[in-house]
């Protein structure tokens, strides 16, 4: 396992200074950029973003926007607190009712954070499950779209037993589950026959050994599905605490794309390599 590390900013959070590095961050990829959006999600959630944990992420996607969020462990009501000052829908809705039914009815679950997209503004409420939740206590929420359920032996079939994240994209009109990674589940073979089945499959086999090279330290796979369709809509491998800077040399990752590379160049962080 990694050693945990943590660091200290020995500045004191500045809205204002965030907001710049935020508008930096956007004009390095050319992410679009809403400074309106962008600064009332900084005044509602002032308090969160002064004592939290703030992490930002990009896309080698053009046109999309960098993305902010901060972790989040305390008890106050994000979700409320956001439809207070109408950033998400105030009626209930599937898509607003299941992060509080993954709080209510899966043991020691608990608020993990918030996503806020530079242009959109607030993009996604994640929550911690508490700890690793089978998927059949998963779909015993009644939030739960249906195609979650279609998928049940998917799962099965793949070794995705334990869900540790559940969140509600609300920019696309989604629900993401986060399972951990088995150890039978970090192998080429294993990542082969996951992509297959829902096609996709990559051109170049070399992509199989830089999927399995990302899972060395930390990792986790990512499943979407809406509730207006039946389908995936898609599955991610994450890959965390990568050295992408110096990478040592059992690690076969890719090489950043260029809109990353400037993302990782000019974005602020207390990382030494991010």
């Amino acid at each position: 396992m990694a050693p945990l590390t943590e660091r200290h900013d020995a500045a004191i959070y500045d809205p204002t200074q965030f907001l710049e590095d935020l508008r930096v961050a956007a004009n390095a990829i050319e992410a679009p950029y809403q400074q309106d959006v962008v600064r009332k999600s900084l005044d509602v959630f002032d308090a969160e973003f002064r004592r939290c944990v703030v992490q930002m992420k990009a896309t080698c996607q053009p046109n999309t926007g960098v993305y902010y969020r901060f972790f989040y462990k305390w008890e106050r009501d994000l979700t409320a607190l956001a439809q207070q000052h109408g950033m998400i829908p105030n009626e209930s809705s599937p898509i607003i009712d299941l992060q509080q039914q993954v709080l209510s009815r899966c043991t020691g679950a608990t608020r993990a954070g918030l996503d806020f997209d530079t242009s959109f503004g607030l993009a996604k409420v994640w929550t911690f499950t508490g700890g690793p939740t089978s998927v059949d206590e998963l779909l015993q929420l009644p939030a739960i779209p249906e195609a979650v359920h279609r998928h049940g032996q998917f799962f099965a079939r793949h070794g995705l037993r334990h869900i540790f994240f559940v969140a509600s994209d609300v920019q696309q009109n989604s629900m993401n589950v986060y399972f951990g990674l088995e150890d039978d589940c970090r192998s080429e073979d294993w990542i082969r026959r996951l992509a297959e089945e829902p096609g996709g499959v990559p051109e170049a086999a070399s992509v199989y050994e830089q999927m399995v090279s990302s899972l060395a330290v930390s990792a986790g796979v990512g499943m979407t599905f809406r509730w207006d369709d039946n389908a995936m809509g898609r599955w991610c491998l994450y890959g965390l605490n990568l050295p992408c800077e110096n990478p040592v040399t059992e690690l076969d990752v890719p090489p950043l794309p260029a809109r990353l590379r400037h993302f990782q160049q000019l974005a602020q962080s207390l990382n030494e390599l991010p």
